[in-house]
């Protein structure tokens, strides 16, 4: 798992690429795993700030993708929340924690 905090500024585009690797440095393989990730205001919260829906761009690299429009930073609160991304395989059998951290959201002030 990796430690990532991200930066967004309401109503900018956001693009994240990331290349994970493991301990050892080496790159991790995704092929057969999917993506999920949330941002939450904090672990315990119930409810979701932000589906991110990461993609995964190559699989055999460990390449992922987290994109947000303009659209949906502008609807975001002015906040300091926590995000992770999953990677599990179909029926949850295997679920890794792949990428975690701070998501902080910046006013906007031209509109």
């Amino acid at each position: 798992m990796a430690v990532y905090n991200i930066s967004i500024n309401q109503g900018e585009s956001y693009n994240l690429d990331a290349s994970l690797v493991n301990s050892s440095g080496t790159s991790v393989n995704l092929s057969g795993y999917y993506l999920r990730g949330q941002a939450r205001y904090s672990y315990g919260s119930t409810g979701v700030l932000l589906n991110l829906s990461p993609t995964i761009t190559s699989a055999i690299s460990g390449a992922i993708n987290i994109s947000l429009t303009p659209t949906q930073t502008a609807g975001l609160p002015t906040t300091i929340a926590v995000y992770d991304i999953e990677s599990y395989v179909s029926g949850e059998s295997t679920v890794n924690r792949v990428l975690n951290g701070s998501f902080s959201i910046s006013p906007e002030v031209t509109r």
